[in-house]
């Protein structure tokens, strides 16, 4: 009977531990819990904006300043993550007569939500503009008295290409134009870049800053696809970078330049040890292009 009693034990815990289990996932499945994982676990990337130079300059009037904006080559912004209930779930809500509002998921601010009009310090104002160019971001401020701009912001997306992201959609520093010649070579399944591609894009200073000294642009976006989707070789992320200095004001076209992590840990490519990057911190000359005279009309 003592035996009987004792085998009783490992199976009452037994059946203890999996109906905890069993309500956790219904609890976890029906309020979102299951996906309650860190950004950089998802379809991600972050939108990084020094400009350097500026503190300390006097000027009059407003100044405004505008750098690329994370969109596709087409000019497309990216689509945050939504959370769309299954069957299960959209079940469990009914019988647990939930209203609509109350269901729990993650949510992710889109581009608008998360840039536009916030105020930095220096008493800039951001802005997102259309601008001839195509979309730009923006800094905006009265002061005579000018400073530094550091700003940025992280992004969960439903999905986008770490493989080929100049062709397939996915978010780069926007305005995009003359990419240069891509190679690439195949990786398992998929293919990837055998270089560094590189492209122009603007940069735009208004009138009030002629005449002075350099201004550093740092522009910098760095993505990763899912872990969770995709087998540990390829997991990997791209990085976008605009590193230039300019004495000029106007629309100043710029060089902007992409590598890959594929998979995560190989940094064969990575930009911000490419000699364009060493250019830019050892001081030499400038990655702009050329300039157009050409001024936005801004509201």
């Amino acid at each position: 009977m003592r035996r009987k009693n004792l085998l009783l034990i490992p199976i009452f815990f037994t059946l203890f531990v999996i109906g905890i289990l069993f309500f956790y996932v219904v609890y976890a499945i029906n309020t979102g819990t299951y996906l309650n994982r860190e950004p950089v676990q998802r379809y991600y990337f972050e939108y990084d904006i020094k400009v350097t130079g500026l503190s300390g300059k006097e000027v009059n009037g407003t100044t405004v300043i505008m750098v690329p904006i994370p969109a596709s080559k087409e000019g497309k912004f990216f689509t945050p993550f939504t959370q769309k209930p299954d069957s299960f779930q959209k079940f469990l809500r009914k019988v647990m007569r939930k209203p609509e509002r109350n269901y729990i998921g993650p949510y992710f601010r889109n581009m608008s939500e998360e840039l536009d009009n916030k105020e930095l310090i220096g008493n800039w104002v951001t802005f997102i503009a259309e601008t001839d160019k195509g979309y730009m971001y923006g800094f905006r401020t009265n002061e005579t008295r000018l400073k530094d701009i550091h700003g940025g912001a992280w992004f969960v997306a439903d999905y986008f290409d770490i493989f080929d992201p100049i062709n397939n959609g996915s978010p780069m520093l926007f305005p995009i134009e003359n990419v240069s010649n891509i190679s690439s070579v195949p990786y398992g399944e998929y293919t990837k870049y055998t270089s560094n591609p590189t492209y122009d894009t603007y940069i735009y200073l208004s009138d009030n800053l002629k005449e002075g000294e350099n201004v550093s642009f740092f522009v910098y976006l760095t993505a990763n696809n899912d872990p969770y989707e995709w087998p540990k070789k390829y997991r990997g992320r791209y990085n976008n970078l605009l590193a230039a200095k300019v004495n000029d004001t106007g629309y100043v076209k710029v060089r902007a330049i992409m590598g890959q992590e594929v998979p995560w840990g190989n940094d064969s490519l990575d930009v911000l040890s490419s000699q364009y990057a060493r250019d830019y911190y050892e001081n030499k000359d400038s990655h702009a292009v050329n300039k157009t005279s050409r001024h936005p009309e801004v509201a």
